[in-house]
């Protein structure tokens, strides 16, 4: 027999509760753990969201209320997977925000791996629907709750803007905040041949990824996979929204050096690069070695690329290539494997 437990009497009991999830019956196997006697509207709302509930909501403690069905819609709710992020650190503030801002194809998901393993782990994909079904979000709060017991830090993780965690003020000073950066041309490459290798690999299978890609491009497949077809679908991928012009700077600012530079200064980020990488991941959290995690085959390169191409880079990457330059002389000036924010400035 199942033992029942009071009603959480806070977001942060809430998600804990995840602890109790069985996968094969869903929330529902958490809610059935609860003693929901007398609970009303204002008690639920307040409970799965951290906000008291709006006017609509309100209505007399005698009126007919199901509060255990109310319970499951609302940990269900776009609302509450949308915001699972602040959900989640203001629930638990006492936690340092180990906080990973992942630039695409410069090694962020190899240190994902390394992250998960060593915290609990909120990923940005969390929190996009159409990227996470709410059976794999459950899934990975229990992983979550069940973790926060022996853990005094939470990792976050995602291609999310520093800006987005500066605006939102879930950056304190105790957290740990850090990137790694790539020369611009050669992320732009990998790049291109990640979107190409995924295209082929889950060929006639529909992903919120490979979809937006092959849509950027006016298409919604791939006709085959020759080689010199896939450097014309490279090509136009080039030319497309999928490829943003300077992406790191957009990470870290709001698309110049400058306000890259600003930000990781005001957010006192830790920056190293690709080449210190491995050993800067080893001495952070004692994981040896760079997995390759997401590598890519070599689809579109330098090589493959025509001379249109290569001058169309180079107009998308000059803000990346200040700011890498800048990065990489200081880094080779402290000889460290990383350099902090601050000193960029």
């Amino acid at each position: 027999m199942r033992q029942i437990i009071p009603l959480p009497e806070s977001v942060r009991q809430v998600i804990s509760s995840f602890a109790l999830l069985d996968g094969e019956q869903g929330p529902q196997s958490i809610a059935q753990q609860i003693d929901f006697s007398g609970a009303t509207r204002r008690q639920i709302i307040a409970i799965t969201s951290g906000r008291l509930p709006g006017s609509k909501h309100l209505s007399p403690d005698d009126s007919p209320y199901n509060a255990q069905a109310a319970f499951v819609r609302a940990i269900s709710s776009s609302e509450f997977q949308t915001r699972i992020r602040e959900i989640v650190l203001s629930a638990f503030p006492e936690k340092r925000r180990v906080i990973n801002l992942h630039i695409p194809k410069c090694a962020g998901t190899d240190l994902e791996v390394a992250l998960r393993r060593r915290y609990p782990f909120l990923h940005h994909t969390m929190s996009i629907p159409n990227a996470t079904s709410t059976s794999d979000l459950f899934k990975a709060l229990r992983h979550l709750a069940l973790g926060m017991h022996f853990s005094d830090a939470i990792a976050v993780s995602g291609h999310v803007p520093l800006s987005w965690y500066l605006h939102a003020e879930l950056v304190r000073i105790q957290d740990d905040v850090f990137t790694t950066i790539r020369p611009p041309r050669q992320r732009i490459y990998s790049q291109i041949s990640y979107m190409l290798t995924n295209m082929v690999k889950f060929r006639g299978t529909r992903r919120h990824d490979t979809t937006g890609w092959l849509a950027a491009i006016g298409l919604t497949e791939l006709a085959h996979a020759d080689s010199a077809y896939l450097v014309d679908i490279g090509r136009r991928l080039l030319r497309s929204p999928a490829i943003r012009a300077n992406e790191m700077c957009h990470i870290l600012g709001s698309g110049t050096a400058e306000t890259a530079i600003e930000n990781l200064a005001l957010a006192d980020v830790e920056i190293t690069d690709t080449d210190r990488y491995s050993a800067w991941r080893t001495e952070k959290l004692g994981f040896a070695g760079a997995n390759r995690v997401n590598a890519s085959q070599p689809l579109f390169t330098e090589e493959l690329a025509n001379e249109d191409d290569r001058h169309f880079i180079e107009s998308l990457i000059r803000q990346d290539v200040t700011l890498y330059d800048t990065v990489r002389r200081h880094l080779d000036l402290a000889g460290l494997l990383s350099v902090r924010g601050r000193f960029l400035t």
